[in-house]
């Protein structure tokens, strides 16, 4: 398991959902099903270009800024 260096670019709530948009490093060419989250596992996602948009049907806990938990498995 591999630590992916990622930051949290955006936040928002909207009915009922969290929308959170990340940036990960451009080298990482791994498939998001890759992809393994902190305690907090998004309900869906998409990474395209090193930009991670994910849904939560929780508060993930996260504010633009922060550093995101995020590695892989290769």
């Amino acid at each position: 398991m591999s630590s992916i260096p990622a930051k949290v670019v955006a936040m928002e709530e909207r009915a009922c959902q969290y929308q959170v948009v990340v940036q990960i490093t451009n080298k990482y060419r791994g498939s998001f099903n890759t992809l393994l989250f902190g305690e907090i596992k998004p309900y869906m996602g998409s990474l395209k270009d090193g930009r991670l948009d994910l849904v939560y049907y929780r508060d993930p806990g996260l504010r633009a800024g922060d550093r995101f938990p995020l590695w892989t498995l290769h």
